[in-house]
């Protein structure tokens, strides 16, 4: 996860266990009716998948059931698994601003599962030779590695720009500068452990926040944020923080956490 380091200030959501039905029905929550930019990360061999959706719970629900989703990156979890994944929402944006916000992950991110590394067009698209003989006759139809695409996953979805989204792109190279060389927080290169990563996480405000029961068997409750957790548990943030780095009980009832508590087998 070390090449994404540059943007965990502003990643909106980051959730793992996608195997579980649990997760997929609080992300499918999280999404409804909401476009913007997502990723799915391989913790195998840090892989990455970036796209972009007008409906963004739709797409991921395509993903996650092998429907309408990018062959490379299926094949990646029919090999490795659900389990294996990340899914990331980068941004939340308006529909207008998709392409413009896809391609500024896409060039910055360089993500190995994508086929097209233009977003919205396969305009000057190439080839390999080996490509070409995975797109001859076995891959036809059903086969076909762009089968059923339609919509807005088409790579010739809005390929069209408007002087709007044009002035989006130009607004995206200057996020480019300052994310770069001219990073203001002195940020670039550096890498974080595992630990500073998730209190970076709960500090920004945007990690789901586990509530468990005291013996840390029930899930009682999921919150989007550290001050969504707050509000309903009468408390602040700085609180909740404290709490999940601790690993102490809550008001001598809930043990809370930003990952999902592993149930053993019976």
């Amino acid at each position: 996860m070390t090449r994404l380091q540059l943007f965990f200030s502003t990643i909106e959501l980051a959730m793992g266990y996608l195997n579980l039905a649990e997760i997929q029905k609080i992300i499918r929550r999280e999404l409804k009716n909401k476009s913007g930019i997502y990723g799915f990360v391989c913790k195998s061999n840090n892989k990455l998948y970036i796209g972009s959706s007008i409906g963004l719970s739709t797409r991921f629900n395509q993903h996650v059931n092998g429907l309408n989703s990018n062959v490379l990156l299926q094949r990646a979890i029919n090999k490795y698994n659900l389990q294996d994944f990340i899914f990331i929402i980068f941004e939340y944006c308006e529909a207008d601003e998709l392409i413009s916000r896809e391609q500024f992950y896409l060039d910055e991110l360089k993500p190995e599962y994508n086929i097209l590394r233009i977003a919205g067009s396969s305009l000057g698209f190439k080839h390999s030779a080996e490509t070409i003989a995975f797109l001859s006759e076995p891959n036809k139809g059903e086969n076909h590695p762009m089968f059923g695409i339609t919509g807005d996953i088409h790579p010739r979805f809005g390929i069209l720009l408007s002087d709007d989204i044009i002035t989006n792109m130009s607004e995206a190279q200057k996020k480019v500068d300052r994310t770069g060389e001219k990073n203001p927080r002195g940020m670039l290169g550096r890498n974080h452990t595992p630990d500073t990563l998730a209190k970076m996480s709960i500090a920004k405000g945007g990690s789901l926040i586990f509530v468990y029961s005291s013996d840390k068997v029930t899930l009682l409750y999921t919150f989007n944020s550290a001050r969504k957790a707050a509000e309903y548990l009468n408390t602040n943030h700085q609180a909740i923080m404290r709490y999940i780095r601790n690993g102490a009980i809550f008001k001598e009832q809930w043990f809370l956490s930003t990952s999902l508590i592993a149930k053993e087998k019976s």
